[in-house]
């Protein structure tokens, strides 16, 4: 079963698929939108583009405050919108520190903090979070 991994943001959604065993993310691209408003149908596009039969989406669990909640709710509201438009079940899994450890991964590949590919690469962190859970414990759809 292929996997779509999504790293949320308001212009840039890094994108990440793993293989048909479901064991290994890998990084696959930065989709750009225009408005949030496209995101949906855009990632699903992606998700039927690739096969995927599921999609994991990073939530910022860790952020405290209003941040926090209008974060969490913005890609709440995003994840439901992709279920929607995809008609493939959405997991919601903790994104915490993954942005950071796609730029560290950066800097090690000799490339700048600030890299685009680091949505990508946090995509196949947050996508690998998943994949590496206990089968039984993989739950978490919106």
């Amino acid at each position: 079963m292929r996997v779509l991994g999504v790293d949320f943001g308001l212009r840039k959604l890094g994108i990440a698929v793993s293989d048909e065993g479901s064991t290994l993310a890998t990084p696959h691209r930065v989709l750009r939108v225009d408005s949030v408003r496209e995101a949906p149908a855009a990632v699903a596009a992606v998700a039927a583009e690739v096969g995927a039969e599921s999609v994991v989406v990073g939530v910022p669990l860790g952020l405290e405050g209003e941040e926090r909640r209008l974060e969490v709710r913005r890609v709440e509201r995003f994840a439901r919108a992709l279920r929607r438009a995809s008609g493939l079940t959405v997991h919601l899994v903790d994104e915490s520190l993954t942005t950071r450890e796609a730029q560290d991964a950066a800097r090690q590949r000799g490339r700048p903090a600030r890299d685009p590919d680091r949505h990508d690469h946090a995509a196949a962190l947050i996508l690998q979070r998943w994949l590496d859970r206990p089968r039984r414990t993989r739950g978490g759809a919106d």
